[in-house]
């Protein structure tokens, strides 16, 4: 008659394995997660980027239509703003009636957006580098 013991020890990781595999864990997070921040800054230079490219767009489109949305003004934020709050229509031409701005852009945007507008002969201008 075979006699089967019983095993006390059942399957499972032990307390070493475990730390190892928290300390890799840790070691990919410390990795990751400044990539993340990284990618989280990336992201929100080119919102801004794409908001003044839109910005100037928009001011060039106006000013064709007979709409001058710059005029004496040299700086761009005044500009922005008044794209952004106001907005504009021509007041004769083909255009007369269409609205003319880029409404839904809050403050922190207009100013994040302005770093990469110039005014130059008469027109808001794109100038992609930042740092205004």
């Amino acid at each position: 008659m075979k006699v089967h013991r019983k095993n006390p020890m059942k399957a499972a990781f032990s307390l070493v394995e475990m730390l190892v595999v928290i300390a890799v864990i840790g070691i990919i997070a410390a990795i990751a997660i400044p990539n993340i921040g990284k990618i989280n800054d990336t992201a929100e230079k080119s919102k801004d980027r794409r908001n003044a490219q839109n910005l100037a767009s928009v001011c060039a489109s106006a000013q064709a239509a007979g709409l001058d949305f710059v005029g004496s003004e040299t700086d761009p934020k005044v500009i922005v703003k008044q794209m952004v709050e106001v907005g504009g229509s021509p007041a004769d031409g083909p255009f007369q009636g269409t609205f003319f701005g880029v409404p839904g852009l809050d403050a922190e945007e207009q100013v994040s957006a302005t770093t990469y507008l110039t005014v130059a002969n008469g027109l808001l201008q794109y100038t992609g580098a930042g740092g205004n």
